[in-house]
């Protein structure tokens, strides 16, 4: 005798297996990336300890038991005092604290991959997902290290110069402005650092926020971000660039010429990445700052001041020209739109071409015909119409997305043609469609 079908398991409560396979795949991985090594993983790679913190927003975020938050505070103290108390070569600086409060990531991806092992149907997929959100922003940093040396390999030479010399055509020495106002405020020069590398830790605090359901968001966080990330790899490849710190060294940022004659030649220093232009940096805390609108005030006024540091980040410390920063406005446009969720149809495909056409109208022409941004007359207004074109586009989305996520949520009794009495209009007498 058969179940009814309503009584049958479903695949997931079938296969108790598959979660628990994955959940020991990915622990077991981030346990030699990490604790095998003592700890030298976070400290060499800058933006780890930031994934890592945010492995623990993500957990936190999904409300997770009393009994739960506890493990996983108790498990973090107890990695924390091992890698602080537990080192005599153990001293106080910034990295090494950064490290030791990591640890509390790693005992949320302990406590939830021991939550997969034991947990059986939906509420075991629900902490897989968990898991793996938190895990995918740890192996996509490590991933990126890998991809970005490759690109060194792959482009011995770049287009720096060509770069260099469209940034020229603003008149105005921005990079170097910026370079100088950090080397003379070592403050805000720590700031912009602590800004630049926490990235990962601002993304996963949105995603925390999106899986938290507390408000929706016109944003599919994980493929934007993460999609957006391999696709800019791709365009690395059309104009390989490294940054100015790169190409001119220590003549950063004090003896930059004034122009430069276009050239195709390898950075001075060995192993630069090629991932200049369009700038991730920007476009991802863009998209934050974007999105960062329905939130309350203080979210939104820390997203807007993020981005603020994150500009004055790029260019003070030489890793990008102001180009790839106006680069990376549609960019951030493009997948914002693509990665929407329930988004209206006609204002997504206007911000999608908008920023997919000027994504590849302003990566051509640098690398085609740079010479023509060496004009003010060119740079300025080509600057100043993306952005806004740009924000247009993103307004009238943003809009549009929150309009049909009202009106779906209306009751079909509060529609007009439900209400008792109500009759269509004319279509002769309605005029026509718009």
């Amino acid at each position: 005798m058969s179940l009814p079908t309503s009584a049958q398991p479903t695949p997931r409560e079938r296969s108790p297996l598959i979660p628990a396979f994955l959940a020991l795949f990915l622990l077991g991985g981030q346990v030699y990336l990490i604790l095998a090594r003592g700890f030298a993983n976070v400290l060499e790679t800058p933006f780890l300890p930031y994934c890592l913190l945010g492995a623990f927003a993500i957990h936190m975020a999904a409300r997770p038991s009393r009994l739960e938050q506890t493990a996983t505070l108790f498990t973090g103290c107890l990695l924390a005092y091992g890698f602080v108390g537990l080192r005599p070569e153990f001293r106080w600086t910034w990295p090494n604290a950064l490290a030791g409060a990591s640890a509390f990531g790693l005992a949320s991806l302990a406590v939830l991959a021991w939550s997969v092992l034991r947990l059986r149907g939906s509420e075991q997929w629900e902490k897989l997902g968990t898991l793996i959100g938190g895990s995918i922003f740890i192996y996509t940093s490590l991933f990126i290290a890998f991809v970005l040396k490759l690109t060194a390999a792959w482009h011995p030479k770049t287009y720096d110069l060509y770069l260099y010399a469209a940034d020229t055509g603003f008149r105005i020495p921005i990079a170097a402005l910026a370079g100088h106002l950090l080397r003379n405020h070592s403050d805000l020069s720590w700031c912009c650092a602590l800004v630049y590398e926490s990235l990962p830790l601002a993304v996963s605090l949105l995603y925390a926020y999106e899986r938290s359901g507390a408000q929706p968001l016109a944003i599919r966080v994980l493929p934007a971000f993460l999609g957006g990330g391999a696709a800019a790899y791709l365009l690395y490849n059309v104009l390989p660039a490294a940054g100015p710190v790169y190409i001119f060294g220590a003549q950063f940022p004090d003896h930059l010429p004034a122009f430069v004659q276009l050239a195709v030649q390898a950075p001075l220093r060995e192993g630069a990445p090629r991932n200049a232009i369009p700038s991730m940096h920007l476009a991802c805390t863009l998209l934050i700052f974007w999105h960062s609108r329905r939130l309350s005030r203080g979210a939104y006024l820390a997203s807007a001041l993020y981005l603020g540091l994150t500009v004055l980040a790029t260019l003070g410390f030489g890793e990008h020209y102001v180009v790839d920063l106006v680069a990376g406005v549609p960019y951030a446009l493009l997948f914002g739109a693509v990665c929407a969720p329930n988004a209206a149809v006609v204002e997504r495909k206007q911000a999608i071409t908008v920023g997919s056409v000027l994504t590849a109208a302003w990566i051509l022409l640098l690398r085609f015909v740079p010479l023509a941004f060496q004009s003010p007359a060119l740079a300025w207004p080509a600057t100043a119409a993306t952005l806004a074109i740009c924000y247009a586009a993103q307004l009238r989305f943003e809009q549009a997305w929150r309009r049909n996520r009202t009106h779906s949520e209306i009751p079909e009794s509060e529609f007009p043609d439900t209400r008792a009495g109500w009759q269509p209009a004319d279509p002769l007498s309605a005029g026509p469609a718009g």
